[in-house]
């Protein structure tokens, strides 16, 4: 296959189609770029030589056609020295010479066709590699979203179980403040009842202090 027909075929690819159904589709973009860069590195150096074959043949046919001007120069002399012999004969060469230019033109107009081609080619393979690139590195932007989408979810999981503690301690701490309650209710309570028996022994001494003063006095 021509160099020009492997081009089409890698320009006609539809990359969103291929890299949509590849498993893994960075490494197939990195397959296609491979072979996309070959093929600029072989079309640049067919460039070249073509553009200088066009040169060639460009030089061969203002060659050939300034012979043809040099017969026409020497029919013309031959003619008014009246040599008609010599004259005859310079005209051959000049078809002859007319010929080959001619031959010459149709080359190097055909040569220009092709160099266009190729430079057309070149231009499709680049905007390509460029198309294809962009599309890389999409792939690895959403890779790398989804990545760290992934990392999230883990973080969220254990954020999760994180929660979980956090409440078995809320739970726990629940706990502790009843049993502190308790035991404050327990302390209140003693201290209520040290305070009656305090008041009672306060009430008995108050009462014998009393019927003291009763006596004394000659009130009993």
């Amino acid at each position: 296959m021509s160099i020009l027909g492997r081009i089409k075929d890698l320009i006609s690819a539809n990359v969103n189609s291929m890299l949509d159904r590849a498993e893994d589709p960075e490494k197939m973009a990195n397959e296609y770029l491979r072979q996309l860069t070959n093929e600029v590195y072989e079309v640049r150096t067919g460039v070249a030589t073509a553009m200088a074959d066009e040169m060639r043949l460009e030089q061969r046919r203002v060659a050939a056609f300034g012979e043809v001007d040099q017969w026409q120069s020497k029919a013309e002399a031959a003619l008014r020295a009246g040599d008609e012999e010599l004259a005859r004969a310079a005209l051959a060469r000049r078809a002859q010479a007319q010929r080959l230019a001619e031959q010459y033109e149709q080359q190097e107009k055909a040569q220009e066709e092709q160099v266009d081609a190729m430079q057309d080619a070149l231009v499709q393979l680049e905007t390509r590699i460029a198309e294809v690139k962009a599309k890389k590195e999409l792939i690895i932007a959403k890779k790398n979203r989804a990545q760290t989408q992934e990392a999230l979810q883990r973080t969220a999981q254990r954020m999760g179980q994180v929660s979980a503690i956090d409440k078995l301690a809320q739970l726990e701490e629940r706990v502790d403040d009843q049993l502190n309650k308790a035991e404050a209710m327990a302390r209140l309570e003693q201290g209520s009842l040290e305070n009656r028996f305090a008041n009672l022994q306060q009430q008995t001494e108050v009462d014998s202090d009393l019927a003291e003063l009763k006596r004394k006095l000659g009130m009993e």
